[in-house]
């Protein structure tokens, strides 16, 4: 019987040497150093970089300052309005008449308040104020903002000092002129 024998120009192929397994093995270190080296830096980095945006440990005091004042902001309360009845009033020197709305604004309610247990006194100051006026007096933007500074002054004047400092300005809600 033939036996078989290996085909020409072929050769049989050997177990695989424990050298040669462990090459590839090699490869991986340095890949895995380089990782590791990637990640210190990423890590030391931000660590870096956490310590300059918060501060070092001496600057815990001014920190813990600004935490608190953090905290804490001030709330702009909304402003009060206090709506006045409509003045008509004869203006000064003939024939014409001053129909006027004012609001008040002030910054919380006890002004109000102050404001409205005052009232027949601030109105009186107000009628006289406008009845004084001429109707060329009242013509300009410039005249009616000096109008509404005087309104204001006179309006301040039956309140108590804390109360007046309340009063921030005077609005008209309407103004008709005849």
């Amino acid at each position: 019987m033939a036996t078989k024998s290996a085909k020409p120009g072929l050769k049989p192929v050997a177990a695989p040497e424990p050298e040669a397994v462990a090459a590839p093995a090699k490869k991986k270190k340095p890949l895995l150093l380089i990782a590791v080296a990637l990640l210190v830096l990423i890590l030391g980095g931000g660590g870096a970089a956490w310590y300059f945006t918060h501060g070092s440990a001496s600057d815990a005091a001014g920190a813990a300052k600004d935490a608190k004042a953090k905290e804490k902001p001030k709330v702009a309360k909304p402003p009060v309005f206090v709506n006045l009845e409509p003045f008509t009033v004869n203006l000064s020197g003939g024939d014409h008449f001053l129909q006027l709305g004012v609001v008040l604004q002030v910054t919380n309610d006890e002004t109000a308040e102050a404001i409205k247990n005052h009232l027949p006194q601030i109105r009186n100051r107000l009628l006289l104020l406008l009845s004084s006026k001429l109707p060329a007096q009242l013509n300009s933007l410039e005249d009616k903002q000096k109008l509404a500074d005087e309104i204001l002054a006179d309006t301040r004047q039956p309140l108590g000092e804390e109360e007046a400092k309340n009063v921030e300005t005077v609005l008209f809600s309407s103004m008709v002129i005849q």
